[in-house]
């Protein structure tokens, strides 16, 4: 029998890399010495620490060391960007990060050297100290340029944000940074500053971007929020807002070229979480016209996490508009036929703006149709109309709507899940359901206070809503055989004495 005041050291031997090598890795220091452990950190695969033997990857016996402590992962949006590294605390006793604490359950991005502290040690309890060291592999530091806010124009402060060089993910519209909240840091001397992001924009002169201005009015917690934006002498808008730390949807689904498919219990709340946030934007007279699975967002690269929709770039406010829209706009693979995407790029050559050909135009139910599309793709691993992966044959295939569940990856996907996609991907939009029949269809109202239940207590860590009954540890055995719980089978340990 180990003593009680022991601190012992377990770790998976199989944690996998790519390419053999970890981008990164944790070394483990007890009283003041290295363990000569490492703990390699992983594209998309969480790293648990604490005491928990079935459930964390690096188990410490220690008794001042919550159950699950910390939790670390990695995230890469895709091969070519720089990978980011986070922390996230989740113990009883605190976490530190370089001498600072750690706001419980918040996110925290970590750089080369970071050293994490989670014991403090005791010579009257025998309790021994322990530290965590953040080491980066040598090719990825250098990644990280010190005069890149000068190079690109940006400004380092804007009002009590303080703007880093740490690039989240870049694009057409323009690129993601790392920034901190002075404010926040100055009313909370003892913790570590919170990591935001600042979406930075080239705009046309005099022009105020309509993504900034629909976001500002948006308050929901599936909804990317919005804090401040301010638009510098070079025309440049600063978008700054929460920083979504888990990466996107298409990343969590991605394993090499191909996409996987995920449990109808996750895809489950993963839609539910979706037609909040819809339900939400269409009764603001929003449609956001760009839902896809690179446009929605985890909390963390696991399941039964939160999820936020991002990238409001070509979203329309209907409020001071007509009901309809007419431009052609979004991604052909996630796009609804009446939205009037051609196959034949050349018919449009004759229209001086991007219009509908058929001129009845379309409204929030193109987001819908998008949701189907999300929805087979999570629990198939198949996008719905790809055909040969052409653009033309997507058009194509999406404008006949014609649906195969013949195919094997349905066999174990329950009929009201196939009734969903199915309600969802009806070329006739009156057919469609919209955002309020969604919550209604049988596959979520089977399982509506399973679901709230799921949303409310361990998503949003909250009461808020409908006053909640308490959580009953049977409610899974309430959902249908065709619904699967994954359980993690944790993997022989070997213990370091």
């Amino acid at each position: 029998m180990r003593p009680l005041y022991s601190c012992n050291l377990a770790t998976k031997d199989d944690i996998e890399t790519a390419g053999g090598v970890a981008p990164a890795h944790l070394e483990v220091n007890v009283g003041g010495y290295n363990t000569e452990q490492t703990i390699p950190i992983v594209k998309h695969q969480l790293v648990k620490v604490g005491r928990n033997d079935k459930e964390c990857q690096l188990v410490l016996t220690n008794p001042s060391i919550s159950s699950v402590h910390c939790v670390f992962w990695c995230v890469f949006f895709d091969e070519d960007s720089i990978p980011m590294f986070y922390v996230k605390d989740c113990s009883l006793n605190g976490t530190y990060l370089n001498g600072l604490l750690l706001k419980r359950d918040k996110t925290y991005l970590l750089k080369h050297c970071d050293v994490i502290e989670l014991s403090q040690g005791s010579e009257e309890n025998d309790i021994k100290e322990t530290r965590l060291v953040f080491m980066i592999n040598d090719d990825l530091q250098s990644s990280l340029d010190p005069k890149l806010l000068d190079q690109m124009g940006f400004l380092r402060e804007v009002d009590q944000w303080e703007i880093t060089n740490r690039i989240v993910g870049n694009g057409t519209f323009g690129h993601v940074l790392i920034t901190h909240n002075s404010k926040e840091r100055d009313e909370d001397v003892c913790y570590h500053p919170e990591n935001y992001a600042v979406k930075i924009i080239k705009l046309k002169p005099n022009k105020f971007d309509k993504e900034a201005r629909i976001l500002l009015r948006l308050d929901h917690p599936n909804i990317i929020k919005v804090y401040h934006t301010f638009c510098d002498r070079n025309n440049h808008l600063y978008i700054f807002q929460d920083l979504i730390p888990g990466g996107d949807l298409f990343s969590y689904l991605a394993k090499g070229d191909c996409l996987t498919s995920m449990s109808e219990t996750e895809s489950l709340l993963i839609v539910f979480q979706i037609l909040q946030a819809l339900n939400y934007l269409h009764d603001q007279d929003i449609v956001h016209r760009d839902l896809k699975l690179d446009n929605i967002l985890l909390c963390t690269p696991e399941p039964c996490t939160r999820i936020v929709l991002a990238d409001f770039g070509i979203a329309k406010d209907l409020n001071s508009n007509k009901e309809r829209m007419h431009t052609v706009v979004g991604t052909p693979e996630y796009c609804a036929p009446e939205v009037g995407f051609r196959a034949n790029r050349k018919a449009y050559q004759s229209f001086s703006r991007a219009a509908t050909l058929e001129q009845r135009g379309y409204d929030s139910k193109c987001d819908l149709w998008s949701l189907g599309v999300i929805t087979h793709i999570m629990l198939t691993g198949i996008s719905p109309f790809y055909g040969d992966g052409s653009e033309r044959s997507i058009i194509q295939n999406a404008k006949i709507g014609k649906l195969n569940f013949k195919l094997k990856q349905w066999d174990i996907v329950s009929d009201n899940a196939k009734s969903f996609v199915k309600d969802l991907l009806q070329t006739d939009v009156v057919k469609r359901l919209n955002s309020k029949q969604g919550l209604k269809h049988i596959w979520i109202a089977k399982h509506l206070s399973q679901l709230e239940r799921l949303y409310y207590k361990k998503i949003l860590c909250n009461n808020e809503g409908p006053k909640l009954e308490s959580i009953n540890s049977d409610w899974k055995r309430k959902l249908p055989k065709s619904v699967i719980i994954s359980q993690a089978i944790p993997k022989k340990k070997k213990v370091l004495e």
